[in-house]
């Protein structure tokens, strides 16, 4: 194996133990074995944990780069049926991750700031927010952090309780209700 491929295979191994576990779960072993390498070259390459972690950090998800995003839905509805099919779809949670990212992370406030600039930005250009504040950006953010979290961490609202359709239109209403409350004058 060449240094750079090495050096690529380690990052890559770092990037997905990272962002599957988090920061403090995850070790420089793991990212060796998973890398086909040393702890020891590991270590060599990128000197720490921490600058391991700085190099490799996992991106933040982002909900506005959603490949379920639906545009003959109002956005509201959309935003929440994307968390439900990832549900229904056994697929990665980009609203749970993110939590969990941010508090793994060996610069926090940093994390906090990339991840709020991301959703706010994204989450603003998909509901019309241009308020100044982005108050109502933030509010529906909050709600759609909630519903992911309470769906997929805590197992509230499940399948057999609540259809999927249901919940989208119940909890999509809620989620709406913000926005058009955010555009009403």
């Amino acid at each position: 194996m060449s240094g750079t491929s090495t050096r690529d295979n380690v990052l890559a191994a770092a990037r997905r133990l990272f962002a599957e576990r988090g920061y403090t779960a995850t070790t420089i072993k793991d990212v060796a074995e998973l890398a086909g390498c040393s702890p020891a070259m590991v270590m060599k390459m990128m000197g720490s944990k921490a600058e391991l972690y700085k190099a490799a950090a996992p991106t933040l998800p982002s909900a506005a780069d959603d490949p379920h995003f639906h545009e003959d839905e109002a956005p509201g509805y959309r935003l929440v049926r994307n968390i439900v099919q990832r549900r229904d779809g056994d697929e990665s949670e980009p609203w749970v991750m993110m939590p969990l990212l941010i508090h793994e992370a060996p610069d926090r406030a940093s994390a906090e700031a990339d991840a709020r600039d991301r959703y706010i930005r994204g989450i603003s250009a998909k509901i019309g927010d241009t308020s100044a504040d982005k108050l109502p950006t933030q509010m529906v953010v909050a709600a759609l952090l909630g519903l992911a979290g309470g769906i997929r961490t805590v197992g509230l609202l499940p399948t057999d309780a609540i259809d999927s359709e249901e919940l989208i239109r119940r909890y999509g209403a809620v989620v709406q209700a913000i926005i058009d409350g955010a555009v009403a004058p």
